[in-house]
């Protein structure tokens, strides 16, 4: 009962779209922006720093929020079904039903569901990542594409997911699988695109 209790909630905090909603307080309509994406990333290139942030920690906490609550009251104990409940929050950023369905990419969402399930192990990986990436490419060191960045993350922490699963956390496998899966079917078309310009490029240089 408590169960699905925690999921149903989770994946309504999920989706609760509060970039969106913080867009339309300022008079920004998100899908004029950028990708057209309604999450932290265009308000954050629309109004900047300020907004971006506030908008960046509300989609981080409601990936962490009410699951955690049930986890540290013992409520909930089964850590499948804490990893699924985890997984309906990004979920429901992703589908948002506010939004018919038609969610942000989940990237904020997904720091705040892995902490509830590693703590700051799996946000220490992906925040490094991150950060080392963002350096190179502002540098030019590396491509300036995004939607890199986030599959590169995700193939740095595959050596972590399946040492924990190898360790007897099989839920965390559980887990990455399906989060891999949502925000592959968000990104796959700038994975396309970006492999197929890469492609491209390489083919040119060497004819």
């Amino acid at each position: 009962m408590y169960s699905l209790l925690a999921i149903v909630l989770q994946f309504l905090s999920g989706s609760v779209m509060y970039s969106y909603l913080l867009a339309r307080l300022i008079n920004v309509d998100l899908r004029r922006v950028g990708d057209g994406n309604p999450g932290s990333s265009n308000i954050w290139r629309a109004k900047g720093m300020k907004f971006g942030i506030i908008a960046l920690i509300l989609e981080y906490f409601k990936g962490t929020f009410p699951l955690f609550l049930f986890v540290i009251t013992d409520v909930v104990q089964d850590e499948y079904l804490i990893a699924i409940a985890a997984l309906f929050g990004i979920l429901g950023h992703a589908f948002s039903p506010m939004l018919k369905f038609n969610g942000g990419k989940a990237v904020a969402t997904t720091f705040g569901a892995w902490t509830v399930l590693t703590k700051w192990e799996v946000p220490t990986i992906l925040g490094t990542t991150f950060t080392i990436f963002t350096f190179l490419k502002s540098k030019g060191i590396i491509v300036k594409d995004d939607a890199f960045g986030v599959l590169l993350g995700f193939i740095v922490l595959l050596p972590y997911v399946l040492y924990k699963s190898y360790s007897g956390q099989a839920h965390i496998l559980l887990f990455y699988i399906g989060n891999l899966c949502i925000i592959g079917y968000k990104y796959w078309h700038d994975w396309v695109k970006f492999f197929k310009k890469l492609f491209m490029t390489k083919h040119y240089q060497n004819s």
